[in-house]
Formats: structure tokens, C-alpha cells, sequence
């Protein structure tokens, strides 16, 4: 149909909030494409394939970051070695760290019309941003963490609150580490990770939390991955290498010393592949808020095709 291709998640928080959203939505696009709601992996197969069918020229996704990422997972398995169509992210969760670093602002409906009207408009072209994705067992994201960067979700995902509720919940498990409290120690903890950066010697040391990413900032926008080259063929690895106890004091200070990307508390370097493993058969972790459980003791990290986004 060579249009715009509009997948909406109805699981999305913000979209439970504003049920009409949809024929909103619908009614936004009139002729110029097609929308589809999306329940499941096998809805997002069928839709896949559908829109690879009818050449649609973009793909717009309304959910978070989580709807996204599994959104272009099964697209690039669809796909295979044909390019994606460009891709338009219309913010429709509750955190969206991919759009914000894209610098996408508005609700979904006035970023579609926004698209709507670009597109309609033969003289006007889109700006866009080339991403590299990173694969993770099959998967495809941008931003890898394990350690507390997944208790942290676990136990945040339990109050099912927002981004300001993530806010005072960082705030509290700090405070929590002031007297080494169950709060803090169900969160935070080091672990013994072995890394193996492609072409690299291996790296045996203590973490808090592993990251990988192909983005430059964190959620809340903090630019903790300063060596990223958007688009390029490497990711950024972080790990905070300081002792659960020291945490709750030098933690802060050491993620805002940018300047200085290795330290006693931080590693860093930018690789195109890496194997991990720690202690355990198998460990858990986040990619793009998801959460997901290792399936062996070595987890392998790659990056995976590049993706064209539009920002509007």
C-alpha cells in the first residue's frame, strides 16, 4: 500500500488510560495507511508480514519502549535481509527512552498528525536518524542492563508506577542503603561477571550492573553512554565495578564524573560483540524495560541490523 502502517499496542498503560486513542488515531491517518492493534507476538507475525506485503513505506509504533522493541523483533525476522521501512515512534508509553533520545515530543496524536502532515506534503521531507540495534538471544533492542539495573525493574514493575514514580523509588532504595535495609539489599548486590569483548581479552571482575547500549542516554535522559556513535557498527559497554556497601555513597558521584569514562567505580570501552558470564546457571536482565532470564550462564551480545527513525 506504500503508506504509513500504524501498529498500537492496547496493553500500553497510557493507552488503557484513553481508550478512544485508537479510532483517534485511525481517524488521523484517514487514506493515507493503515492500522493495526496488535494483542500478541502472533498478531505482530501476522501484521509483519501483511505490511512487508503491501511495501508500506513507514511503520508507525504506538507503545512504549517494550512494545517497540518486540515490535521490530519480529519485523526484522519477517524482513530478513530486506531493509525495514522507516520507523515513527508516536510515544504511547508510559517511559519512552528510544523517542526521547530521538528528541520525539508530543502525545501520539499530535505526533501522527505531525507525520501525517509531512507526509502529505511532496515538498517537505522527513529528518531521520539512523539506529543500530542489539541483539540479545533473538531479540532486538538498544538498551541491555543485568545486575540491579534488573532488580531495580522488578521490584519498581511490582508498583506499576510512572516516571516520577521511578523517581521517588530510586530515592527511597537510597535511602534504604543509608542503614544497609532489605529494600536496598534486594536491589543492590555485586556479582562476579566475566566479559568477553570481541577481539578484546576477557574482563573477570566484581558488578553492580552490566550495561550495553547503542543510545546515548538513560532513562530520566541521563547521558551515561558518552562513546556512542549513533548508527555506528558498536555499542558502548558501562559496568559499575564498586561494592554494594560503597554504592549508596559513591554511586552518585560516580555516574555524573562523564568526563572521565573509566574510573576506580566504572568501566568503559565500545566493542561490536561480547559473551558474558557470572555466577549462576543463568541470571536476569533488562532490554529496552523488558525483563528476561538468561537462558544459559554465557549471554551473548551483538549488534544487530540498523533501523532508519524518523523524527518529527
Amino acid at each position: 500500500m506504500s503508506g504509513i502502517g500504524i501498529i498500537t499496542n492496547p496493553h500500553s498503560k497510557l493507552n488503557k488510560r484513553n481508550p478512544q486513542r485508537t479510532a483517534l488515531l485511525g481517524y488521523i491517518l484517514g487514506e493515507k495507511g493503515r492500522l493495526e492493534v496488535t494483542s500478541n507476538l502472533e498478531d505482530l507475525g501476522r501484521v509483519a508480514r501483511e505490511f512487508k506485503s503491501k511495501d508500506i513505506s513507514i511503520l508507525a509504533i504506538n507503545g512504549g519502549d517494550g512494545t517497540i522493541c518486540r515490535t521490530l523483533t519480529a519485523f526484522i525476522q519477517v524482513y530478513g535481509e530486506t531493509p525495514l521501512p522507516r520507523v515513527a515512534l508516536l510515544r504511547g508509553g508510559t517511559i519512552n527512552v528510544l523517542a526521547n533520545n530521538l528528541g520525539i515530543a508530543g502525545s501520539p496524536e499530535q505526533v501522527l498528525y505531525r507525520l501525517v502532515e509531512v507526509y502529505s506534503n511532496e515538498e517537505k521531507d522527513f529528518g531521520t536518524q539512523v539506529l543500530t540495534t542489539i541483539e540479545v538471544e533473538g531479540t532486538y533492542g538498544f538498551l541491555f542492563g543485568n545486575g540491579a539495573a534488573a532488580s531495580f525493574l522488578k521490584e519498581y514493575y511490582k508498583r506499576k508506577s510512572g516516571p516520577v514514580g521511578a523517581l521517588f523509588w530510586a530515592i527511597a532504595v537510597w535511602f534504604s542503603g543509608l542503614w544497609n535495609g532489605e529494600l536496598y539489599r534486594s536491589v543492590i548486590s555485586e556479582q562476579v561477571q566475566e566479559l568477553f569483548p570481541f577481539g578484546s581479552p576477557s574482563i573477570t571482575h566484581s558488578s553492580l550492573a552490566v550495561f550495553v547500549s547503542t543510545l546515548k542516554k538513560m532513562p530520566l535522559s541521563y547521558p551515561l553512554f558518552q562513546s556512542v556513535q549513533l548508527g555506528s557498527d558498536e555499542f558502548q559497554c558501562v559496568s559499575f565495578t564498586l561494592s554494594a556497601k560503597d554504592a549508596v555513597w559513591k554511586l552518585p558521584w560516580t555516574m555524573v564524573k562523564l568526563h572521565q569514562q573509566n574510573n576506580a567505580n566504572k568501566m568503559s570501552f565500545t566493542t561490536s560483540a561480547m559473551k558474558i558470564e557470572a555466577e549462576g546457571q543463568s541470571f536476569e536482565y533488562t532490554l529496552d524495560g523488558e525483563l528476561y532470564t538468561s537462558t544459559s550462564k554465557a549471554l551473548e551480545i551483538r549488534t544487530g541490523p540498523k533501523i532508519e527513525f524518523i523524527r518529527i
